[in-house]
């Protein structure tokens, strides 16, 4: 196994990316009766920007669970790929970045999507890997990110409504799903860059494919930029789901100071 280094602020920025603006929404959907252990749900991703294309793929898988202080906590894993779209076809764009995490299953069966979304400040460990790296263990990774909120001046404003049912086709197949549209907003502040997430979405999700995520047409704007995406599902099974990260975990080296970091 090639052991690079991680750094510090590698990790940090790749969990600011994961965690989206997706914290306010609320999505009732029954897990147990959908997601059983061993479910995985492939998706993807396809940006435009700026005249420019790229595409990322997501495996999310469930991978078991355990108990931890009288409560059962749920192993979830997301591998993901990213790719430049070209002329001669896809080209993907650094290593497979795999990320584990350990959330606390009530909250899984209240509201997964906001869940999986976010599941940066809602885990209490997350190991990483990337590659053939070592995987990194980061504990009481929601603590963690409490603090970046913190120190970057994060605020996220955002409404969910529910809009009815429709039936969705996707290359995994075609299903009833329950449509919600969600906008709003994220600011922080990054060293010396402010940022600013614009977002206006749609979500169809349904109860017939582990995690419910069926497809996601987002309009958004980075910072007055504007942005398209969309993420169809792409296959699922409800059973059959391994873990990628191989090795055993060395824990991540303390964090530099969030407020030197990003110059709060």
């Amino acid at each position: 196994m090639n052991h690079r280094p991680y750094t510090s602020l590698t990790i940090l920025a790749a969990l600011l990316v994961a965690a989206g603006i997706a914290g306010a929404a609320e999505i009732d959907f029954d897990f147990d009766g959908s997601t059983p252990v061993g479910s995985w749900q492939e998706r993807e991703q396809v940006t435009e920007d700026g005249g420019k294309t790229s595409v990322s793929i997501m495996k999310l898988k469930y991978l078991g669970d355990e108990e931890r202080n009288g409560e059962t906590y749920s192993w979830l894993e997301t591998e993901a790929k990213s790719f430049k779209v070209k002329k001669k076809g896809r080209k993907q764009q650094g290593d497979t970045v795999y990320m584990k995490a350990l959330i606390k299953k009530s909250l899984l069966e209240g509201d997964v999507v906001n869940s999986i979304g976010n599941f940066n400040d809602m885990a209490i460990d997350i190991i990483m890997q990337s590659g053939d790296q070592q995987p990194m263990r980061i504990k009481n990774a929601g603590e963690m990110m409490g603090g970046v909120a913190r120190a970057t001046g994060l605020q996220i404003s955002y409404e969910l409504t529910a809009d009815g049912s429709e039936e969705v086709s996707v290359p995994a197949g075609t299903f009833s799903c329950d449509r919600y549209r969600g906008k709003g907003s994220a600011t922080m502040d990054l060293m010396i860059k402010k940022m600013r997430v614009d977002s206006n979405a749609i979500q169809w999700i349904s109860k017939d494919v582990p995690f419910g995520v069926v497809k996601i047409v987002s309009e958004d704007t980075v910072n007055g930029k504007p942005q398209h995406s969309e993420t169809t599902l792409l296959s699922f099974g409800r059973s059959g789901a391994t873990s990628g990260i191989t090795g055993e975990p060395e824990d991540m080296p303390e964090m530099p100071s969030l407020g030197g970091l990003f110059g709060g």
